[in-house]
């Protein structure tokens, strides 16, 4: 009997039978072509190019209604690569001057690409890589018609080293039922770990040395706590145990459905406010059945990157209003905050052109980049002052670094409420107007901020990136990323404790808003609202009911003593088995 340990992305008790996926490299022949062949081998790369983009275009429709639009973004951006005209001319380039064949050329040029993104620092460009290696592998596949799902897989603990985004989709779009997934890649924020929780697949990441372990013909694949573990071979004890732990979270799972048509009132009476993080799209089953408090963060640059040109203020107001009104159907009265565009770093648009910089994450995004576009940015402000009209709708600025960015913008939502005036159109004068909390900068600055802006919003993934400056994507940087060191900690706390003085609503909509152990933290620190994907509404609002608030006081004592992040995570996986233990 083993044990491997590794990161929890999506919670759950398995027993079952491994696969264990090896995934064999596709054996690629590299051949030479005469030159009279180079113009049919160019067509037959194509014709490859071209199937792949129906491939991706068939399972998007397929999945569209069953999976979050924005959790399917990740097709759109991969058409959007093999439409990329830099990436096709260096392999049509590569067969004619080689005149070697398709496969053996996109390898070579594909490998490229991906060694060059590696070497970069940000983490935007690790996870570009591993796109390139997506999209070229399904192009390669296409050219050796090696594309086979084995049926052998259904029911079964899928077993490998790394599992692309558009790989699970397609086992999932071929009826496969996968019981778990474990991972030796480590990458909690990648596009695959946000897949798995959107199918609620109980999946680790980040177990070392999978394939010299032997696995037996059973395993049990926990993922209940933030450290996640396998065992193999488990003895009968063992596999008895884990039968009643099986039973009993199943329980749990049952008391947190019937929870939730309850109030989101702490023991002592207190209310917590749960809100959705949603892109371009609602899924109105999904909204109706968590009972949400309102939309807490309207992704908008998903609305733009759907589009084939940046959409116009009258567009734009007719897509707000219309995700107003279908929300307002089951959650009337409740509030929309809609994030105004957020586009750079690793979010393009396949009409605009980015500045090519070495370090995107640092550069121009966010409000850096729609300030230094005041027209784009004006026909955005436009769309929701009017599309707020008839609507409780709020507006929120991402990626602020100063002060002198929020008094620009809001001189431009002057300008262009009295445009709006003189062009006779209806708009909300008195719109509420926020900031996303990403930048250490924020949190220096958060009593100044407050001046400025009606409330804060803060991005734990981004604050927790920059605040302890590391690449999410990288194998060993990656490790440091934690939104439970005690920096972070810090930071909130002094963004709540802001916010408190100058009675300015402080919100937290990053991944720390629907784990258990962080909720615990942010209620110790004053946080009373939180915005989460539609699926963590239920679990959150069960725990909530369990918490008395008064007991917190000591834990946030003990959280900003804390020295390191297990630290932090020990005291609030104790306090998290005491409440547990209620009824």
């Amino acid at each position: 009997m083993g044990v491997i340990v590794g990161k929890s992305i999506f919670p759950g008790i398995v027993i079952g039978q491994p696969y264990i996926e090896r995934k064999k490299k596709i054996d690629i022949e590299n051949y030479k072509i005469s030159s009279e062949k180079v113009e049919e081998e160019i067509e037959r790369f194509l014709e490859s190019v071209q199937k792949a983009k129906n491939d991706i275009k068939q399972i998007k429709g397929n999945l569209e209604g069953k999976i979050n639009k924005e959790d399917l973004q990740i097709l759109t951006v991969h058409i959007m690569m093999l439409d990329d005209p830099q990436f096709i001319s260096d392999i049509k380039k590569g067969i004619k001057k080689e005149e070697n064949n398709a496969e053996a050329v996109v390898k070579k040029v594909s490998n490229k690409y991906i060694e060059m993104f590696e070497k970069i620092a940000d983490p935007i460009y690790k996870q570009r890589a591993l796109d390139i290696k997506d999209i070229s592998e399904r192009i390669i596949m296409n050219l050796t018609h090696e594309d086979d799902i084995d049926s052998n897989l259904n029911g079964k603990i899928l077993v490998i080293r790394e599992l692309l985004p558009s790989e699970l989709l397609k086992i999932y779009y071929s009826g496969i039922n996968l019981s778990g997934i474990i991972m030796e890649y480590m990458g909690e924020t990648s596009h695959t770990a946000i897949l798995t929780k959107a199918l609620e697949i109980p999946t680790l990441m980040g177990g070392n040395d999978i394939f010299s372990v032997d696995w037996g013909d059973k395993i049990i694949l926990d993922t209940t706590s933030m450290e996640g573990k396998v065992v193999t071979n488990p003895d009968i004890k063992t596999l008895n145990r884990y039968d009643e732990e099986k039973n009993r979270y199943r329980n749990k799972m049952k008391e947190i459905e019937e929870s939730i048509d309850k109030e989101t009132v702490t023991l002592d009476g207190e209310r917590v406010y749960l809100y959705l993080n949603i892109g371009g799209r609602l899924d109105i089953t999904q909204v109706s059945r968590k009972r949400p408090d309102g939309i807490g963060l309207l992704r908008t640059e998903l609305i733009y990157m759907d589009a084939v040109e940046f959409p116009n203020e009258e567009k734009q107001k007719k897509i707000y209003e219309n995700i107003a009104r279908e929300f307002e159907e089951s959650q009337p009265n409740k509030p929309i905050v809609i994030r105004t565009l957020d586009i750079g770093a690793d979010k393009k648009l396949s009409y605009y052109k980015m500045v090519d910089e070495e370090n995107p994450s640092l550069g121009c995004r966010g409000m850096r980049l729609t300030l230094a576009d005041k027209n784009l940015f004006k026909n955005q402000i436009k769309g929701i002052l009017r599309a707020a009209t008839h609507h409780n709708i709020k507006m929120m600025y991402p990626m602020i670094t100063n002060l002198k960015e929020i008094i620009e913008a809001k001189d431009l939502v002057e300008e262009c409420k009295k445009e709006l005036l003189i062009e006779g159109k209806e708009f909300k004068e008195n719109i509420e107007v926020g900031m996303m909390v990403e930048v250490p900068s924020n949190v220096m600055l958060a009593d100044i901020f407050a001046d400025y802006v009606d409330f804060f919003s803060i991005g734990t993934n981004d604050l927790t990136q920059y605040i302890l400056a590391t690449d999410r994507y990288s194998p060993i940087a990656e490790k440091l990323y934690d939104c439970y060191d005690p920096a972070v900690i810090r930071a909130i706390n002094m963004v709540s404790s802001a916010g408190l003085r100058k009675n300015k609503k402080v919100s937290v909509c990053g991944e720390m808003a629907g784990e258990n152990q962080a909720v615990i933290a942010l209620l110790s620190l004053g946080i009373r609202d939180l915005s989460m994907a539609p699926a963590y509404i239920p679990k959150v609002r069960n725990l909530i009911r369990k918490i008395e608030l008064s007991e917190l006081k000591e834990i946030k004592i003990k959280l900003l003593k804390s020295k390191d992040s297990q630290e932090v995570k020990n005291i609030l996986n104790e306090y998290l088995e005491i409440i547990e233990g209620r009824n």
